[in-house]
């Protein structure tokens, strides 16, 4: 097997310069964001609305076909 041997750093930097290091970066603050109850709240709340609207469509939807399609005849021989 053939080993890789890195360059010396007289190699890679020619003349002996110095490497310099950029900046180390400010600790991860995440972005101000609201309070947690008042954001949980909202999604709450939009999420209760989705129940109702769906059951007004299906609703809707109902009144829409009985309109259109006719009652079933009326027939005197059944009892009950």
């Amino acid at each position: 097997g053939q080993f890789f041997a890195p360059p010396s750093p007289q190699e890679v930097l020619p003349g002996g310069a110095q490497r310099s290091i950029a900046p180390r970066a400010p600790p991860y603050s995440p972005p101000p964001q609201a309070p947690r109850a008042t954001r949980d709240e909202k999604r709450r709340a939009q999420h209760n609305e989705v129940p109702p609207r769906r059951r007004d469509k299906i609703n809707n939807w109902i009144v829409q076909l009985s309109k259109i399609i006719p009652p079933p005849p009326m027939e005197n021989t059944k009892s009950g």
